[in-house]
């Protein structure tokens, strides 16, 4: 298991991770989900032993990472910038890659490369983004690790890239049982891929919970009131968001049941149909709550 415990990570005098706990199974993807600055590259990087936390610590199966390299070969880190060495071609740096990780497999590197079709005698400098994304996917994880770490892991790569990268990611962790820590702005894919989610806001857990007890804490309902929604409606504490198109609202609610429908029925709605709301609807409106209590 990855353990991250009580977690404390700054700059001079600015404090970036302040309290984080978190923890993955083997056989787990947990996505990370913040709004930029949230303190989620940070902590990444305290996880797979780049920075020692101020305080708290990182273990992965009771061991602590920084500064200790048995552990570290059991990590693969796949970064939001990969540059590796620019001058080497990617045929050099598989090799490199062979001669210090024991159990880093070729034959997967070459399998993998089958489905990305990285030229192998190019050097790394003339390689785009996405490309070098990839190199450092096949790369990593031909290392065969316990543990996968990704930051922004679909950052340049082209839609037919992402999807590959979904289905290899999901087949590591159904085959190999790897526990993954990915986070990324790409919600739509987490959404697909994730069993858990931690969200970060301004260095701290905002939520942290499977992703079905998540999507469950909010609801989207198609909200049909013929004659408007009087001033009740819209001074009703369990909606967090309400948009209209004539007579059909939308409304974003908290702990939805049958008796806040039975309410807005009450208050002249005449249709009210609950809808699943996706991960990056939830991610905005939490955050726009967020954001209008921190005014308050």
């Amino acid at each position: 298991m990855l353990e991250i415990k009580d977690l404390r990570k700054g700059y001079n005098k600015t404090k970036v991770i302040k309290g984080v706990n978190l923890s993955v199974e083997k056989g787990e993807i947990h996505g990370l989900i913040g709004e930029n600055s949230a303190g989620k590259t940070t902590l990444i990087k305290c996880a797979v032993g780049v920075y020692k936390p101020d305080e708290g610590e990182v273990l992965y199966d009771g061991k602590p990472i920084y500064d200790n390299p048995t552990i570290k070969e059991k990590v693969g880190y796949v970064a939001d910038s990969n540059e590796y060495i620019g001058l080497y071609t990617v045929s050099r740096m598989v090799d490199m890659y062979e001669d210090f990780y024991p159990k880093f497999s070729r034959e997967k590197f070459n399998e993998y490369n089958e489905i990305f079709k990285l030229d192998v005698k190019k050097r790394i400098h003339s390689l785009s983004k996405g490309q070098k994304m990839r190199l450092a996917f096949m790369l990593e994880t031909s290392k065969q690790p316990e543990y996968l770490i990704l930051d922004e892991p679909t950052s340049g790569l082209d839609p037919i890239a992402k999807a590959k990268f979904y289905e290899l990611l999901i087949n590591e962790v159904e085959h190999n049982d790897i526990g993954v820590l990915i986070s990324s702005h790409n919600l739509e894919g987490l959404e697909r891929i994730c069993d858990s989610v931690t969200m970060l806001h301004k260095g701290v857990v905002d939520r942290q919970m499977s992703m079905d007890d998540m999507k469950c804490e909010l609801t989207q309902l198609n909200v049909v009131f013929e004659g408007g929604a009087n001033k009740k409606v819209y001074d009703m504490p369990e909606i967090l968001r309400i948009t209209n198109v004539g007579s059909i609202y939308t409304l974003i609610v908290r702990d939805y049941d049958e008796d806040f429908a039975s309410k807005l029925k009450a208050n002249g709605a005449s249709l009210v149909e609950p809808l699943d709301i996706s991960l990056e609807e939830l991610f905005v409106v939490l955050g726009e709550n967020n954001l209008r209590n921190n005014e308050e």
